[in-house]
């Protein structure tokens, strides 16, 4: 899309920008609603044409390569985080746990496969374990707020609720109990208490989280929180499985969509805001992840039609940064892209898509008919050596 889209788009409603000064040109969960509410129909608009490239550039970018590793210091000494391929996870950790979240509702797919695979080369069951209090801004209000259905109340519930169309309940949800008040701390916190409820010294967790474009920054800002003195009681080492693209699924996420550009933002937009070099330097009054090798020579050019014109879960300051944008235009076209994926999805869409997507995923590596925790190892292990993330 070109710049003058945006002008377009503001100038087919009257009061757009009139509606803008009455919320302090303000870009929250409030914000954002309430302008949903004043403009409530609004028709859909072409992706890029080089969409697929776009993407492309994205995982370039705010991916890793399996094999990498990044040293950073924690209470328990320097410690390794660890990329690997999501097929062959490491046979050596200590209380592994595969941890699907972000969000990006295609994390328990991934999840399934990392699971499924590392059963069939070990023989052992990596337990289950999601977190993620609520949709995104607000976008999700309509889909995660229902009584009903698959993607309903929480992230890790929406997860655990896919997750359990594949396996056993309660395998899925045996770690559950910690993460039952919405309200809580933030994902990694929320885990340490879990870790420290259930009397663990130290904990693996194998990352996964349906973004192949996250894994810098999910790093970048995991490793710098731990090296808090409030970690001292369970030592905690990362393990993140890159997760390849998948761009031919039914879930908005799975395809190019409003949705799924909007995870990509969200995701890179962020690796050049208040960052901290691993050495400590930084110029940021409050830094908040760590300067990642090489990320400030990015094509940031290229990933422009992104991270501008389809923010609709991140903040205007990414543009900002990156593009020394005005705010109040950051702000305007974080607006324009929050309507527009609004508009892009339904509550009852999302369950269908869910349902097509593991019906696709099933007739690759067929259907877990069993009860038991054991039913489904065994079941894991004598699953077909096909890979469907291939």
């Amino acid at each position: 899309m070109k710049k003058n889209f945006f002008a377009h788009m503001s100038l087919s409603y009257p009061g757009f920008r009139q509606l803008l000064e009455a919320t302090g040109y303000r870009c929250d969960a409030k914000a954002r609603l309430a302008m949903a509410e004043d403009i409530t129909v609004i028709k859909s608009r072409p992706l890029p044409d080089d969409v697929r490239y776009l993407i492309r550039y994205a995982v370039e970018t705010g991916g890793c390569d399996p094999k990498d590793t990044f040293e950073y210091p924690t209470p328990h000494g320097i410690m390794t985080a660890k990329v690997v391929d999501l097929y062959k996870l490491p046979t050596n950790m200590v209380n592994p746990m595969v941890l699907y979240f972000s969000g990006c509702l295609t994390a328990p797919f991934y999840a399934m496969e990392a699971i499924r695979w590392h059963a069939k080369r070990t023989g052992k069951l990596l337990d289950s374990l999601s977190c993620g209090k609520e949709g995104n801004k607000g976008l999700f209000i309509d889909v995660f707020g229902r009584k009903e259905g698959i993607v309903v109340g929480t992230e890790y519930n929406a997860n655990y609720n896919i997750m359990e169309l594949m396996a056993p309940r309660d395998y899925v949800r045996k770690h559950e109990h910690a993460f039952l008040d919405t309200n809580t701390l933030d994902n990694l916190k929320a885990v340490y208490h879990m870790a420290e409820a259930e009397k663990m010294s130290e904990i693996t967790l194998v990352l996964i989280t349906g973004q192949p474009w996250y894994d810098k920054r999910l790093l970048a800002e995991w490793m710098y929180e731990l090296r808090k003195d409030d970690y001292r009681k369970v030592k905690i080492n990362l393990v993140l499985a890159h997760c390849p693209l998948w761009l031919n699924g039914a879930l908005p996420e799975a395809h190019p969509s409003e949705i799924l550009l909007g995870y990509i933002q969200a995701s890179i937009g962020p690796l050049m805001k208040d960052t901290v070099n691993f050495d400590g330097e930084t110029r940021s009054k409050k830094p908040e992840r760590y300067l990642m090798p090489d990320i400030q020579y990015a094509p940031w050019d290229k990933l422009k039609p992104i991270i501008a014109e389809y923010g609709n879960m991140g903040w205007p300051n990414y543009e900002e940064i990156i593009y020394e944008t005005s705010h109040k235009e950051a702000v305007e076209h974080i607006i324009i892209a929050d309507l527009f994926a609004r508009a892009s999805v339904t509550p009852a869409g999302y369950d269908r898509a869910v349902m097509e997507d593991v019906k696709t995923y099933q007739k690759v590596i067929g259907t877990f008919s069993g009860t038991t925790e054991e039913d489904f190892l065994n079941w894991c292990k004598a699953s077909p050596s096909e890979k469907f993330f291939d």
